[in-house]
């Protein structure tokens, strides 16, 4: 019986280390995500492509499956129908209803420029009022965002002209007067841009002007996903601007559906951000992805997942499944006492039915010394040959103590005795 109790307390508690190291197992297994980025061959697509190549090649927990889009509208939408997994999205756009960010890919400021001294010059952002002016064409449109900039300093829509143009064009517009001012949406670093602005500046006889948002606390209050934002000094060359100017920026960021489980969003958010410094070579702007905001207060939702990984508060395996593993084998240490006691139990009544075989033994054996007739005594030879097989298959069970096992046995030696004598005397 004691074996048989040692045994099963062995088996519960490798049982119970075998669930425990499965779900460690289950828990290091890659997880594919599919992430919705658009449109092809832009900047965020590059970088998407990048991200899903490096997850690969660094054997990252969290894989991306890229799903290429015609814009981040298109993947908001796909985002909301459920239909992906994530999804980069521009802040100042529509939306999902059921997404949270896990990462700020880059912040995009506002730029206006205009011609420093010119017969109607530009000092304020107020004085784009009846200007043409060149919005550049990036990743997504951004005239929208400019019509709703220019509706928050109460210049309409009739009350300026709006000409999309390429980043590249810029300087040919400006130079020859074609255009009185541009607007572009850009990371400030990017090195595109900053070996643009130069040229600009060269093509201006009288040098260039970047145009201060004094509108800005307007404008990011009114728009949603736009926040306020300042260009230092010598961002795009020496003394270039001369002094700190106001703006707005907008961000692209990556989000995931609100229903992700918060451990897949930290895993996801720690395989983005940590994948920054690997991919700064290939594109740039890698590099500036940062954290979303998430203060009280936050305009955009962050996803609790993220923000637990972004403060120091991701829960490690034991944490997350410690509880369950504690449960289990506490369950089967209850189990195991549980059967072991049965088996205790069984035992005692095997115990007892033993010594109700040798007791009949005997009895068999005084009756066997008084039979008259070779009937009776195939009769007690029958029973003997029963009670020997129920006490052997006891014995082969281990439920039946040696020291029963050799008062049986003494028991038996009598009665088989007894039985020849009885035999001899018919």
């Amino acid at each position: 019986m004691r074996r048989q109790q040692i045994l099963t307390l062995i088996a519960l508690a490798l049982a119970s280390l075998g669930i425990g190291f499965g779900l460690y197992q289950y828990s290091q297994l890659p997880t594919t995500l599919t992430l919705a980025v658009g449109p092809a061959g832009r900047e965020t697509h590059r970088y998407a492509e990048a991200v899903a190549q490096a997850g690969i090649d660094a054997r990252e927990p969290v894989r991306l499956k890229v799903v290429v889009t015609g814009g981040a509208n298109e993947s908001a939408r796909l985002m909301e129908s459920g239909k992906v997994d994530l999804a980069i999205i521009r802040s100042d756009y529509d939306l999902p209803n059921n997404a949270q960010s896990i990462l700020v890919n880059t912040k995009r400021f506002v730029v206006v420029m205009a011609p420093q001294r010119a017969r109607s010059s530009i000092q304020r952002f107020t004085d784009l009022k009846g200007k043409r002016i060149a919005v550049a064409r990036l990743t997504d449109p951004n005239l929208p965002l400019v019509r709703r900039m220019l509706a928050v300093a109460d210049i309409g829509e009739n009350d300026a002209t709006l000409i999309e143009a390429d980043l590249a064009e810029l300087p040919e517009l400006l130079g020859t007067g074609k255009v009185d001012a541009a607007i572009a949406v850009v990371v400030p670093s990017s090195p595109v841009f900053t070996a643009l602005v130069p040229e600009i500046a060269r093509r201006l006889p009288g040098g260039l002007r970047i145009v201060p948002l004094d509108e800005a606390q307007a404008i990011a209050n009114r728009i949603t996903g736009v926040e306020i934002a300042e260009i230092p000094v010598g961002a795009f060359g020496a003394k270039r601007p001369a002094e700190e100017i106001s703006t707005v920026a907008i961000s692209y960021r990556t989000v995931a559906r609100a229903s992700m489980s918060d451990e897949l969003a930290g895993r996801a958010a720690q395989s983005l951000y940590g994948l920054r410094a690997r991919l700064t070579r290939i594109i740039p702007i890698a590099f500036t992805a940062e954290p979303p905001d998430g203060t009280e207060g936050a305009k955009l939702p962050v996803h609790p997942g993220a923000m637990a990984y972004f403060e120091g508060e991701t829960k490690t395996f034991y944490e997350r499944y410690g509880e369950i593993l504690f449960t289990g084998l506490w369950g089967a240490t209850i189990l195991g006492s549980g059967l072991a006691g049965f088996l205790a139990w069984v035992g005692r009544r095997r115990h007892s039915e033993t010594t109700r075989l040798i007791e009949e033994v005997a009895t068999l054996t005084a009756t066997a010394r008084a039979a008259g007739t070779a009937d009776v005594i195939a009769a007690i030879e029958a029973r003997a040959d029963a009670i020997v097989a129920d006490v052997a298959a006891g014995g082969h069970q281990g439920d039946v103590s040696s020291e029963a096992l050799e008062a049986f046995g003494l028991a038996l030696e009598h009665l088989r005795s007894a039985i020849e004598q009885a035999r001899a005397r018919a």
